[in-house]
């Protein structure tokens, strides 16, 4: 019989996804993006969490998006202070330069819950007994 022990974490947070659909210049893309926009993007205060996710594509397919960023906060408020900071302000501004017209922006309430569940060291300890026999 196995016995579990389970913790479950709920966080309220404030997130600001950019969709980025395919860029024609891949090259040209990758460039802006890493060099130009991310040192400024991420250093924005009050970032609490970074996602990004490379698109491979959509159940029927191919997908028109290629990346998905995230940036958390705590709050609006921490994220609205982000985006008016010296560095919030230059990453936006680099980023309408180079991606501008293949990004869209959302902002939302997002609830993350984490679980973490461990076996309990007798199960493991029963496990292996019943494999030696």
């Amino acid at each position: 019989m196995l016995k579990q022990q389970s913790q479950c974490i709920i966080r309220l947070m404030y997130k600001m996804t950019l969709l980025f659909r395919k860029p024609e210049n891949r090259d040209y893309f990758e460039d802006q993006w890493s060099q130009h926009f991310i040192p400024f993007a991420e250093q924005m205060p009050g970032l609490q969490r970074i996602t990004v996710c490379h698109i491979e594509g959509e159940p029927s397919g191919k997908s028109d998006y290629y990346r998905i960023h995230e940036f958390q906060f705590a709050d609006k408020t921490a994220l609205d202070y982000a985006l008016s900071s010296e560095k919030g302000v230059h990453a936006g501004n680099t980023l309408m330069a180079f991606a501008g017209d293949i990004t869209t922006i959302l902002f939302s309430e997002s609830f993350e819950e984490t679980r973490n569940i461990a076996l309990d060291q007798e199960t493991d300890k029963d496990n292996a007994a019943v494999q030696e026999t």
